[in-house]
């Protein structure tokens, strides 16, 4: 679990960009992601010099004690292991930050749910000795459900969850060595049972 405050780890063009990817990556209707119109306030133009950053950015929301819920619970759903370092090292706690402040239907719709799930966990986490009781009282609630969902989601887009899976994206392959012997022999087992 993140030890000490929270502090934050990623610029915010990163945080937007993670959390578009998380958004496609997570969406069962692409449409609804790509589709999405901002729902509260203007985000970018289409043109890097239409609006200016500084200018059309909407206002983070969540608190320094929230972030520090968010860490502490990303932490929780996964902590370093190995070689794989913790959520909160990566910058979780600033893609939930980016995500329920975002304007959008999604993140506007989760917005309640999630920010109401970590303030009630700021709460219980400001009393050390209720910790880990305050963490494990959330596992199965739809606030931990749906925290855990993009805990996951945000953490295996990262170079570092890819490493943690083994996954080594479009690499070309000189040679396909087919199915190891053993399948072929139980393949070709089954089809002779089969008759064919």
């Amino acid at each position: 679990m993140s030890e000490g405050a929270y502090i934050p780890r990623i610029d915010r063009r990163t945080a937007m960009a993670w959390m578009g990817v998380v958004a496609a990556a997570t969406a069962v209707d692409a449409g609804a992601v790509f589709g999405a119109r901002a729902a509260e306030a203007k985000g970018y133009g289409s043109g890097p010099g239409l609006n200016p950053p500084a200018k059309s950015m909407w206002p983070r929301l969540l608190t320094r004690d929230q972030l520090q819920a968010a860490a502490a619970l990303s932490d929780f759903i996964l902590p370093a292991s190995g070689t794989a370092p913790s959520a909160s090292s990566l910058g979780i706690p600033d893609f939930f930050d980016e995500w329920v402040s975002a304007p959008y239907p999604n993140q506007v719709a989760d917005r309640p749910l999630l920010v109401e799930g970590l303030t009630a966990l700021a709460a219980a986490l400001k009393d050390p000795a209720r910790r880990g009781g305050a963490l494990a009282a959330q596992v199965g609630s739809p606030f931990f459900k749906r925290f855990r969902y993009l805990t996951i989601g945000a953490y295996y887009t990262t170079e570092a969850g890819f490493k943690d899976i083994g996954y080594i994206g479009n690499v070309a392959r000189a040679s396909d060595p087919g199915p190891a012997a053993e399948v072929k022999a139980a393949v070709e087992r089954e089809l002779k049972k089969l008759g064919l």
